[in-house]
């Protein structure tokens, strides 16, 4: 069994990977988009990376990567899924190639999860006529954004416009601000709430409590929060999302989805909890692509 994992070879989450397939025998091709090119002759496309013709030689695939090529990254996708191979997340193959936080947002409301109001604005009368409705403070976040970039706390309409002007309109959406001191990450691999999560608290200074922004991670029972593993694990199958990490803050007594989480980097949950993601990770790619091709199963 083969599998293209198409990420950063040097990011902790693609090195963690990297061991688990070893020690379960799974052969991962780890390769980014400047390391795939494309032909076509024929009338047939073909995908090759390293000289070898993916298509014919890889039972699955993997995206961890897009930007700044997320046509690129959605067209090898579904060159996987007319060849008859596995792509993971099953969401980049049969959601119409969506691949925005606006359209998550929509999504889960659609299926009744519960998430802060939200805004896309794509004129300057739109901004004006939010404005005066907002309660302040309120979030500015990228579409697109990824690890807390382009996430701003906004405290005035006059703080608002100079963040805006900035951007093109719609490259940022605004959120309604849930005041906490903590938010929480449940990850969700296979549809399946894995048994402990995180509480993230911001560093000094900063409202965002990502890892990579100084965050600070701390293990907790999923069992200490009754609801949480059903929630995401909804919103996983909402959006279709096999490995993901799905954000809640409380808004009074209730949980809310900050984020559902395409790409999640697994470097802070481990760390923290001392979980070994990586590997259910493999095992789950393994279980996957086996279902696909029960012929494969002898080789596991």
């Amino acid at each position: 069994m083969r599998i293209v994992w198409l990420g950063w070879e040097e990011v902790y989450t693609t090195r963690r990977v990297q061991q688990a397939a070893l020690q379960q025998g799974l052969d991962l091709l780890v390769c980014n988009i400047h390391d795939i090119s494309f032909d076509i002759e024929d009338h047939r496309a073909n995908l090759r990376a390293f000289g070898e013709p993916l298509l014919e030689t890889c039972d699955g695939l993997v995206v961890r990567t897009f930007y700044p090529y997320i046509s690129e990254a959605l067209t090898i996708a579904r060159l996987f899924r007319d060849a008859g191979k596995v792509v993971i997340d099953q969401s980049l193959t049969d959601e119409g190639y969506a691949v925005s936080k606006m359209h998550d947002t929509l999504v889960l409301t659609q299926h009744g999860l519960p998430c802060p109001r939200t805004w896309q604005l794509f004129n300057p009368r739109q901004v004006e006529a939010i404005a005066e409705q907002l309660h302040y403070p309120c979030i500015l976040k990228g579409v697109h954004g990824a690890r807390g970039e382009h996430t701003y706390l906004v405290h005035s309409t006059e703080q608002l416009h100079r963040r805006l002007w900035h951007y093109t309109y719609g490259e940022l959406m605004l959120q309604e601000y849930l005041p906490a001191e903590e938010d929480y990450r449940v990850l969700v691999i296979g549809y399946r709430a894995l048994p402990i999560m995180v509480s993230r608290r911001p560093p000094n200074g900063d409202f965002r409590t990502n890892h990579s922004l100084g965050g600070t991670f701390i293990a907790r029972p999923l069992e200490e929060f009754p609801g949480f593993g059903t929630l995401a694990e909804q919103a996983a199958r909402a959006l279709r999302r096999e490995i993901t990490a799905v954000d809640v803050r409380m808004k009074g007594a209730q949980p809310m989805i900050l984020e559902v989480n395409r790409q999640p980097d697994f470097e802070g949950f481990e760390r923290a909890t001392r979980f070994d993601v990586a590997s259910e990770v493999v095992r789950y790619i393994g279980e996957r692509v086996a279902k696909n091709a029960p012929s494969l199963k002898t080789s596991l």
